[in-house]
Parts: C-alpha cells; sequence; structure tokens
C-alpha cells in the first residue's frame, strides 16, 4: 500500500509553541517567540535557507530554547535531513514534552529509519498530547501498519476519522487499509477521499461538466481522466470497454504516456493532446473511480488478459535489435533475457520502501546465463558506474520514451522483474510473465501475504517479510531464476 506519509509541511511539524525570551535577544532586538514565527513563515513560502538561518541564530544565543530545537527539526526532517532533525526533536521533547507535533515528526522520521519501537513510543506521546487530532492519529496508525499491526491501525483510522470527519487522510488511510485486507466495497467508499489529500490539491484541472455516475448515455460525450500515477492508469484501463458499453463517445489525453497506451485504444475516440483542448462532454469520469461504479470485488475484478497490445511494426522492430544487441555463442540456444526496473518514481510517498539501488539486485545480475534488459525510466545516474561492469546488462532506456515502446520490448523479453512500479502494470496487461519486488507494508493492490496477483495473473510476487528486508527477497528470487533458466534449458 501506498501509506508512507508524505512530507509534512511546516505548520504541522513544528509550529513553536509561546517560549520564556533567552537572556540576550536575537539580533533585531525580537523576541525569540517572534524571530521563530519569522522562520516559520519563511519555511511556510519555501525559503527554507532563510527559515534554517533564522533558527540558527536563535540557537546561537539560546542553545537549549524547545521552540527553536524543534522548529528547526521540522524543517530539517522536511528537507530530508533525517538525523540532525532526530537529534534536534529529541533535545526539543527532552525539554518540553508536551508539544504534540514534536513527538509526530519524531514518529514519522523514526518509522522511516526502521525504527519501529521508537516510532510507535512517539506516536503514543503524540495522541496523548493531542487525542482529538486527525493527522496525530493517521500517523500512530500508519506505524502500526508499518508493524503488521492492522487490527491496531484500522483503530487509530477510524478515530481520526471520528475526531476530524471531513479529513481525508484518515479516509484514505483506512480505505488502502480495507482494500489491502480484500474488503473492496467499503474500501471504495474511503478510497474515494485519494483527492481530497492535501498532496492532491490542484494536481485536477478544474471541471466543467457533471462526474458520471455510471448510468448509460446513449448519445454521451464522456471525458476519461488518468488522475492518479501510470500504474493506476494501466491497472484500471481494463474498464474502458464497460465504460463503452454504456455511452458511445470516450474520451482521453494530455501526456504522452497516455495518449502512447490508450489513444489507439479500441473503445477510445477522441484523444488530445492537453487539457486546454478538452472537446465538448458530457460528462468526466476518473479512471481510478471505475472499480467503485462498476461494484468490483475479488471475485469480480475485469481481467481479460491481454488488454493492452502494442504495435506489431514495433513489437518486431525490437525483436531485431534485441536479437542484434544479444547474439548468443554459436552452437548454444538463446540465453533467458529478463528486463529489470529496480525504482519507482522518486515523488512517489512509498518510493524509499519500494526502490532500491542496482548494486542491490547483484545477487540475481551474478547470473551469467541471463541477458539482463535494463527498462529503468529514467536510469540513475548514481547507478551508472555499477552498471558499467556488467557484461550482461543491455541498456535500451536512452529509446524508450514512452510506455508503448517499454511494452514492445517486453513483448520480446521472457521475463519482467521489477521493483512495485508502473512496468509490473504494463507487463501484467500484457500478459506477460513478471515478477514483482513487492515491500512490507505493500501497496493495496497486492492484498496481504499472497504470492500471486488477483489483478494480472501473470505476475508472481516476492514479498518482503520485514520492512526494509530485501536480502531474503532477492535470495529467493536468484533461486527462482536459475530454476528458470535450468526449465528453458531442459526445452
Amino acid at each position: 500500500m501506498s501509506l508512507a506519509p508524505p512530507p509534512a509541511s511546516p505548520p504541522q511539524q513544528s509550529a513553536p509553541v509561546p517560549v520564556p525570551a533567552p537572556a540576550s535577544a536575537p539580533p533585531g532586538g525580537e523576541t525569540a517567540e517572534q524571530a521563530l514565527t519569522r522562520a516559520l513563515n519563511a519555511a511556510k513560502l519555501r525559503r527554507i535557507n532563510e527559515a534554517i538561518g533564522i533558527c540558527r541564530d536563535v540557537l546561537a544565543v539560546a542553545p537549549d530554547l524547545p521552540g527553536a530545537l524543534g522548529l528547526l527539526g521540522g524543517i530539517l526532517g522536511q528537507e530530508g535531513r533525517v538525523d540532525e532533525a532526530i537529534q534536534l526533536l529529541e533535545s526539543a521533547v527532552a525539554r518540553s514534552p508536551q508539544v504534540a507535533n514534536w513527538h509526530l515528526n519524531l514518529c514519522a522520521l523514526y518509522r522511516g529509519k526502521n525504527m519501529l519501537d521508537q516510532a510507535l513510543r512517539a506516536g503514543l506521546e503524540a495522541v496523548k498530547y493531542s487525542p482529538d487530532t486527525a493527522n496525530h492519529r493517521v500517523e500512530l496508525a500508519l506505524t502500526h501498519l508499518t508493524r503488521g499491526e492492522h487490527q491496531q491501525a484500522g483503530y487509530h483510522f477510524r478515530e481520526g476519522i471520528a475526531k476530524e470527519p471531513e479529513a481525508a487522510a484518515p479516509h484514505m488511510g483506512l480505505g488502502e487499509l480495507l482494500l489491502a485486507q480484500g474488503e473492496y466495497p467499503p474500501g471504495w467508499i474511503e478510497y474515494a477521499w485519494r483527492n481530497k489529500l492535501e498532496q492532491a490539491r490542484g494536481t485536477l484541472p478544474k471541471m466543467v461538466s457533471a462526474p458520471w455516475n455510471g448510468m448509460r448515455m446513449p448519445e454521451g460525450r464522456l471525458l476519461l481522466i488518468a488522475d492518479q500515477g501510470y500504474g493506476d492508469m494501466i491497472q484500471f484501463a481494463r474498464y474502458i470497454p464497460w465504460v463503452k458499453e454504456r455511452v458511445p463517445h470516450l474520451i482521453i489525453g494530455w501526456g504522452p504516456e497516455v495518449t502512447s497506451l490508450l489513444g489507439n485504444h479500441p473503445s477510445i475516440d477522441t484523444v488530445i493532446g492537453k487539457w486546454s483542448e478538452v472537446p465538448p462532454h458530457d460528462a468526466y469520469v476518473l479512471l481510478s473511480s471505475l472499480p467503485q461504479l462498476f461494484h468490483t470485488e475479488l471475485h469480480n475484478i475485469p481481467c481479460p488478459i491481454p488488454y493492452l497490445q502494442m504495435d506489431p511494426a514495433r513489437v518486431a522492430l525490437w525483436k531485431q535489435r534485441l536479437d542484434d544487441a544479444l547474439k548468443s555463442d554459436p552452437g548454444k540456444p538463446r540465453r533467458l533475457r529478463v528486463g529489470i526496473a529496480w525504482s519507482g518514481r522518486p515523488t512517489h510517498p512509498n518510493n524509499v520502501r519500494r526502490s532500491m539501488r542496482l548494486q542491490t539486485l547483484a545477487p540475481l545480475l551474478s547470473n551469467t546465463d541471463v541477458d539482463f534488459v535494463a527498462l529503468q525510466k529514467p536510469f540513475p545516474d548514481e547507478d551508472r558506474a555499477y552498471a558499467a561492469t556488467l557484461p550482461n546488462l543491455l541498456d535500451i532506456t536512452g529509446d524508450l520514451e514512452n510506455f508503448a515502446e517499454t511494452g514492445a520490448v517486453i513483448a520480446n523479453l521472457d521475463l519482467v522483474l521489477a521493483v512495485d512500479t508502473a512496468i509490473v502494470h504494463l507487463a501484467g496487461a500484457m500478459g506477460a510473465r513478471a515478477w514483482v519486488l513487492v515491500p512490507e507494508p505493500a501497496d493495496w493492490r497486492w492484498l496481504v501475504g499472497r504470492e500471486d496477483s488477483l489483478w494480472y495473473p501473470s505476475l508472481r510476487l516476492f514479498r518482503q517479510e520485514k520492512p526494509t528486508e530485501w536480502a531474503p527477497v532477492l535470495e529467493r528470487a536468484a533461486t527462482a531464476l536459475k530454476e528458470l533458466v535450468a526449465a528453458k534449458a531442459r526445452g
């Protein structure tokens, strides 16, 4: 599940509480409280260096001032300087333990470092000092979730809703928990809060038509909106033919990835390049709303695999390119061809847990009976030096302009092996064999404890048993890869 917390904003993280002025006031004649308020306002406006400088000026005069320690810790935590942030926040709560937001941020930072006992204690302290704040309940719930304590997580998500019924975060957290547990009908209800999250504001343009409720519109025109990540777009594209049965004219577009994959879909009538080109239409629907509109449960997930088709000409072109680049030794059969992707979108809230460095895949990449093909876009600069040491890794990523091109490559591979990113959704939608390296806690669509996928029958899941522990996962995958190579050799 996509349940790692987004970076907390400075107001939530570390708003200074009234503190006594130090013996010597900061430069400028203002009080410590006034200086910290100025730092907070600078942080809100993303003038981070200025905010940090003000806090350090205050601490130069009053090194033990809790408000300055807490605010600076919150800002540094938001900027990814985790160890510094933890040290400052620990100092702040040691001197002023009643400030719930400081415990809240310690909870998130501890969890990010997989210090789960400390995270739980901090989360409980945050709720103790601010029991009626939904965000504090959500943070504690996320910690329980990471610890595998689903019942406790559900309790605190519900408590967050009870305290603040219009807060989106506890609704969304509960929704993803229910979906992961296979409780689809109630899960879709809560999942509908996703576009009311703080980080979702402004991501969708203003709609000029009514939302579609699933009704039949015999002469209607419906705008389909790919409202979430590319993986979600691919996953929910399976519903498009069902929509077509109820509305004759479907419109979709804006963005090369959307148009490359869905622009030639047999059920799509109009493709647009950007939002300003949207033609008149009668209603709109978010792709991620379609599972709820069609009353999806575990037993009736539509699986018309494959439901995404690649251009035969591009598939043939890539077959020739791969054959030329991956020539087998004379007299020997073609080696197994495995596409790999090891890192997801950096802005994804769970990216730290789901992604890895290329070198982490060494137990797999050491298999000399396999030709590996990099599908990773973008290819991280920090991985290029290690990639250059791998004679059996082919990097074609410079020619992968969109998912349609990537799909044409996948059609020529024996296996895709990747972390939980859009690549595995694409392989699954094509019916291609793919192995997914799944973090713990997992995204909701992989359910709990399963090694298969009800959404994509061609996928096999290799799951973490404990958060951040990839070594056992890769060992199992490496063994399975050896078995696959042996099976291919036997014919």
